[in-house]
């Protein structure tokens, strides 16, 4: 919780006990000297069976026997459940054996049985627990037994959280925001907090933030530690980016520099923010669901399976995990987040459904985005050099830096982020930031006829990088210039937009693709020829009037091909594929999509009553079989993608 809600749930009247007065305890069963300080006035339970005082909770013994010792003092907080009226819990507070507070909510479901769990988890705390079985069980009578009327919201996953009273953004050791009652963090397991701070925004901005200056790859990577707590404001769909490209070219560095934007751990620094692709389907889901609004760091996407890439990417992007039966046979509750993630990797995601065998899916590309890491200035990743002699200086000092400071920028745009939530309104506020997102999209996407829904959709993710990097900046957190974020953005959207090669849909170019490819694997071994009478012609400028002879016979038929005069006079072949060929050549596609993409693009020959009928396949009569229906192709597919266009 933050400082002002600690204030908050102090002026409850919760039954606490005097942790300020607490001093250095003796055994239980010894006795106290006269120059110990007298104890403070004993806090009783409701049920009168317990007390606490600076030494700590027991429980009665109500005969000459000495009181049971059960635990150091701990103070309980409040009550807490979740906004449905389900989740109660209980807000615990005690101080560790080096006098350090912790805060931390559990679920009642630890109560229940022995409370082996809880206990196992307020000791690793560093809360002193009786090992005596007596108060083992009356520790779990002890918390069973409590009610007080003070009251906070528990929630089970850090991010935004919206109240019909008001909004919090929750991380795992603040709140962010305010919502008529104080707002806590329930989570099921003990989960390490990896948005550590280190250092001051001011020495990011100074020391880590100009150094992204003139780099449009590291403005793209701190502008992401930005955006993610954008998703829930703009209504925006998840996915995020892969710097992919050969190694040694800094894709890491960048990787390391979006970490120290929002946390890193003490050993480690902002390294330890990052994330391992190395993990089962149920790990990701878990890493997803504590990252939720947040930007997830994910290094070396080659230790991912190839042949799961496909399905992580939807998996990340789409927010839900997987429906799961409980002990019961009924339904679980689905796992759900919003998140953007960068990642880095020598292969994108075409490479990687390549290297598995599988077609890649539009809709993987557009949630799973391939950034060429190369700026193409001969330094790597990186356009501008500043101080440093070298890219690999360069990336040295950024290395050293964002191990020294880290987490306090993303603190502060949340901070301020939720303060402009609280004063104009989370409607308004998403009405703006909605309307700047389409701004810098049309301006990303100007001068471009055409453009496909998905190249749109990419757009405006990279919009959303670039308006959060503007308001960093208006917020002093970057040492930018105003226009950095959407002009250096933008170079990497372009660079995107070159490698895909196409402002059009992607399986537009994939049943081009397939095809021409089908056609050109399989010409000379799949396709009988046609052998017809030809008239002998003058050649002309060269071009032969007969085919090549035959070198292969044919097996496994996919259907005929004909030695024809092409559209522009020129003799070509013409292929005729059977039904189930050309299922083959476009599996994975939307085949009726597909066929008429190959229409309108001329190479798919279309019978004279196709206007009519609406029916893409010809009849044929090869020498030997009756009539079949096939899909004639023209020879012009096996030309250029260059000539195509």
């Amino acid at each position: 919780m933050s400082s002002k809600q600690d204030k908050t749930s102090n002026g409850h009247d919760a039954v606490r006990v005097g942790m300020e007065s607490a001093e250095v305890i003796a055994h239980p069963g010894a006795k106290r000297s006269s120059r110990e300080k007298p104890a403070a006035k004993r806090v009783e339970s409701p049920c009168g069976r317990f007390f606490t005082d600076p030494h700590g909770l027991f429980k009665k013994s109500f005969s000459e026997k000495p009181d049971i010792f059960i635990s150091d003092p701990i103070e309980i907080l409040a009550e807490t459940r979740e906004p449905e009226g389900n989740g109660w819990g209980l807000l615990l507070r005690w101080k560790d054996r080096d006098g350090v507070v912790h805060e931390k909510a559990f679920s009642r479901q630890l109560f229940s049985g022995d409370g082996q769990e809880l206990r196992s988890r307020l000791a690793d705390g560093g809360l002193t627990l009786s090992g005596a079985q007596g108060a083992k069980a009356a520790f779990i009578e002890w918390i069973c037994s409590i009610k007080t009327s003070n009251r906070a919201r528990s929630v089970y996953q850090t991010g935004w959280h919206f109240f019909p009273d008001g909004a919090v953004y929750v991380l795992q050791d603040e709140v962010f925001g305010q919502a008529g009652e104080p707002v806590v963090l329930q989570a099921e397991g003990s989960e390490p907090n990896l948005f550590g701070v280190r250092g001051t925004a001011e020495a990011w901005r100074d020391r880590i933030g100009v150094l992204c200056r003139g780099n449009s790859r590291l403005v793209l990577s701190a502008a992401l530690g930005f955006a993610a707590p954008l998703l829930a404001l703009t209504g925006e769909d998840g996915g995020g980016f892969s710097i992919k490209g050969a190694s040694r070219l800094g894709k890491s560095t960048a990787l390391r520099l979006a970490a120290s934007v929002c946390g890193g751990t003490l050993q480690a620094g902002a390294p330890g923010y990052v994330r391992s692709w190395r993990a089962t389907g149920n790990a990701l889901e878990s890493t997803a669901l504590s990252s939720c609004d947040a930007l997830l760091c994910m290094d070396e996407a080659g230790q991912l399976d190839p042949r799961e890439a496909g399905d992580v990417s939807y998996l990340l992007a789409n927010g839900m995990g997987k429906a799961r039966a409980n002990r019961y046979g009924g339904a679980r509750p689905v796992a759900r987040w919003r998140i953007l993630f960068l990642s880095t990797g020598e292969l994108g995601i075409v490479d990687m459904n390549r290297e598995a065998g599988k077609t890649t899916k539009a809709g993987q590309e557009v949630r799973f985005v391939d950034v060429p890491a190369d700026a193409e200035q001969g330094l790597g990743l990186f356009e501008t050099l500043h101080q440093a002699e070298t890219p690999s200086e360069l990336a040295d000092i950024i290395q050293a830096e964002v191990r020294k400071i880290h987490g306090a920028p993303f603190r502060v745009f949340l901070d301020a982020l939720t303060k402009q939530v609280k004063r104009d309104g989370q409607q308004k506020v998403a009405e703006d930031l909605r309307a700047r997102l389409a701004e810098i999209t049309d301006s990303y996407l100007q001068n471009m006829p055409h453009v496909s829904g998905q190249v749109r959709s990419v757009a405006r993710r990279f919009a959303l990088a670039a308006l959060a990097g503007e308001m960093a900046t208006a917020l002093n957190l970057t040492g930018w210039d105003h226009d950095t974020s959407l002009e250096l953005i933008r170079l990497c959207f372009l660079d995107w937009l070159r490698d895909r090669g196409t402002v059009g849909r992607r399986e537009d170019e994939q049943a081009v693709q397939q095809l021409r490819d089908f056609i050109a694997a399989n010409g000379e071994g799949r396709f009988e020829r046609i052998q017809e009478p030809q008239e002998k012609e003058v050649p002309q400028s060269g071009q032969p009037t007969e085919p090549p002879q035959e070198r292969f016979r044919t097996q496994m038929r996919a259907g005929w091909k004909k030695w024809e005069k092409g559209s522009d006079g020129r003799p070509e072949w013409r292929f005729y594929l059977t039904a189930s060929a050309m299922r083959e050549a476009l599996a994975g596609l939307n085949s009726h999509d597909a066929k008429k993409v190959l229409i309108e693009r001329g190479f798919i020959i279309t019978p004279p009553k196709y206007q009519e009928n609406k029916k893409a396949a010809t009849v044929l009569n090869p020498p030997g079989y009756k009539a079949v229906r096939v899909y004639e192709v023209s020879g012009s597919i096996l030309g250029s993608d260059a000539g195509d266009q």
